[in-house]
């Protein structure tokens, strides 16, 4: 078995210490060699930057409430927040980004997504329940690229 000796900043090693005296980790070593293995299990080396994979398969993250708004009527948890206003959509795509959906931009009506995680099918009808807005897909040469254009509010019903 080889030795490695690692630098730490006083954050991460007063946090392993805390985990240490709650009992959650046995010693600050075991902790960096599980962390180490799940960096391995992972493929976190294939990371970027708000796209994540697990050995050749992408994979996002879902928060329970947004799980739940994608079987129930698509309400958002953000309670108070008027997600019809446009100016407020960048504070959804920015949490989708964060799980892994793709890379978002909004300028005026448009929104654009860059290395979209789910069928742009999916992601459109989300967005419009979310919005209360009917988008259209714009079509790019972009292979990895999608535009919605933000066309009329939508009234509440099922199409």
């Amino acid at each position: 078995m080889k030795s490695l000796a690692v630098e730490l900043d006083d954050d991460t090693y007063n946090y392993l210490e805390f985990l240490e005296r709650m009992m959650f980790i046995r010693s600050k070593v075991e902790a960096v060699q599980q962390a180490l293995l799940l960096f391995k299990k992972l493929s976190m080396h294939d990371w970027l930057p708000d796209i994540y994979r697990i050995g050749d398969s992408r994979i996002i993250l879902m928060d329970r409430g947004m799980l739940l708004d994608t079987f129930e009527v698509l309400k958002p948890e953000f309670r108070d927040i008027d997600l019809t206003k446009p100016a407020n959509w960048m504070i959804v795509l920015k949490e989708l980004e964060n799980f892994g959906w793709g890379k978002f931009s909004k300028v005026e009506n448009e929104i654009k997504v860059e290395n979209c995680a789910v069928p742009s099918q999916y992601l459109r009808g989300y967005l419009e329940s979310m919005f209360k807005v009917e988008l259209e897909e714009h079509r790019t040469q972009v292979e990895s690229l999608i535009i919605f254009l933000a066309r009329k509010r939508r009234l509440d019903e099922w199409r």
